[in-house]
């Protein structure tokens, strides 16, 4: 398994693209409310960026050796060319149009192309920097907006033949073209030939930058170096992540202090850019955004939340139901996990969760225990890209999918491993539903749900 580097998301078609560290390119797609690979795609070489075109229907891929390709959302290839260049490609985007392509380098050079491939321009920004990124303040993908997601249900199926309509949002402002340098300086361009460019002197190393959905909020974030510690002696310069946010003018707006001590890897608005997620080292950090001035009500009950400890201490305030209720809006995450309780671990493996919301897992085969006389498994929960474990029990026979499955309420000592505190809970096959995924024979796999013997060939995703 290899780190997944790249993940594209490709709202029109619902499919989402990963790349790895050694240039495998995965495409998802969702069917029966699982994931699955459709599309496969490794060249052997380091992947430097993979975009979307706007209205979905394209991929544009760039790898470093100097490689690129556009391909379509079905994995048919409709060109390719090698650019010879004595530095490497760092980006790729898709002009707002989509008519045109263009690449980044490490040397500081625009490289520009149509969309059928032919070389149109090449273009120097920055003599000494080199870009890390590209990008417009511009929709991502032109689809309807709509107030509830169509991706909420399990019935939801992907569009076959394309999208139905997906009409040009009205802006008021003309696109910018945002370049971000390896010094911290933003460029802000009508276009890649703009003599004279808004340029940001954000003073922050190793920037990540990104349009809100409206395109004219820009949060930019990245490690600042700090004063030197006065209590030690030659000690080292802290360095701790901040954001902050400009205007399509290049102007600043806000900054954003924070104690993350790791650089920001990727941010990401969502919520009707209500909320800025930022992603460092294994934690995701969730900001939430007033794009005005904050209500005296909204100031009152961050003020108050933050002196409560948790959701339940709400009611013990001597406060009407209505004030109440709208208090306990404050601790609802904006990231909804379905990690189970340590503590009632029983009720949650024992109860469907609410609004029978499924739940996808992976069972793993541990070595085997001589005590128990076979191999044991444990049950995961696929959460974030990890697993939690939840379950651990041992297979009683190779010709059923039953299972000894120890009791999720005890410590698991090893002395008690099968012994008095375990539940025996035999799953019988013939009780199993369709959407099991427990390891079944040929033959009944066959008879019950041939999709479970075709998802166990599909490859899995690298890591």
């Amino acid at each position: 398994m290899n780190m997944v580097v790249l993940v594209r998301w490709n709202e029109p078609y619902q499919k989402l693209a990963t790349c790895d560290a050694d240039g495998g390119i995965f495409v998802w797609i969702q069917y029966e409310g699982r994931w699955s690979v459709e599309l496969v795609n490794d060249r052997g070489a380091q992947v430097s960026d993979f975009t979307w075109s706007h209205d979905g229907t394209q991929a544009l891929i760039s790898y470093r050796d100097g490689f690129v390709l556009v391909g379509s959302v079905s994995g048919q290839r409709h060109w390719s060319s090698e650019i010879n260049l004595e530095s490497q490609i760092t980006c790729g985007i898709w002009t707002p149009d989509d008519q045109q392509v263009l690449f980044g380098t490490a040397d500081g050079q625009v490289i520009v192309m149509d969309c059928h491939g032919r070389m149109l321009a090449h273009v120097l920004l920055h003599e000494s920097d080199g870009i890390l990124s590209m990008s417009w303040n511009y929709p991502a993908f032109l689809v309807e907006d709509s107030s509830e997601s169509d991706t909420d249900s399990d019935d939801y199926s992907p569009p076959q033949d394309g999208p139905a309509a997906y009409p040009i949002p009205v802006q008021n402002i003309k696109p910018l073209l945002t370049v971000s340098f390896t010094s911290g300086d933003i460029s802000l361009m009508n276009n890649y030939d703009d003599l004279s460019p808004t340029v940001i002197r954000s003073g922050l190393k190793e920037v990540v930058a990104q349009w809100c959905t409206q395109g004219d909020l820009l949060a930019v974030a990245g490690m600042e170096r700090q004063t030197q510690l006065g209590d030690l002696p030659n000690g080292p310069l802290l360095k701790s992540a901040m954001v902050k946010f400009y205007n399509v003018r290049g102007e600043h707006i806000f900054t954003l202090d924070t104690l993350v001590q790791r650089p920001i890897i990727s941010i990401c608005w969502g919520h009707r850019d209500s909320r800025l997620l930022m992603a460092s080292g294994p934690a995701l950090y969730v900001v939430r955004v007033e794009h005005r001035v904050s209500s005296l009500q909204l100031l009152c009950q961050q003020a108050i939340a933050s002196a409560l400890r948790e959701d339940k201490d709400v009611s013990k305030l001597t406060l009407p139901p209505r004030l109440c209720s709208y208090l306990s809006t404050a601790f609802i995450p904006t990231i909804k996990p379905p990690i189970p309780d340590p503590n009632n671990m029983r009720d949650f493996v024992s109860y469907p969760s609410a609004g029978n919301e499924r739940l996808h897992c992976t069972m793993k085969r541990t070595e085997d225990d001589p005590e128990v006389g076979g191999p044991c498994y444990t049950l995961y929960l696929e959460y974030l890209g990890g697993l939690v474990p939840i379950l651990k029990g041992r297979r009683i026979s190779k010709l059923r999918p039953e299972f000894v499955i120890m009791d999720p309420r005890t410590d698991g000592k090893s002395d008690e491993i099968y012994g008095n505190s375990l539940i025996s809970t035999v799953i019988d096959s013939c009780n199993c539903s369709d959407s099991s995924d427990i390891e079944l024979s040929d033959d009944w796999a066959a008879k019950k749900s041939p999709k479970i013997s075709q998802a166990s060939k599909s490859p899995k995703l690298p890591r």
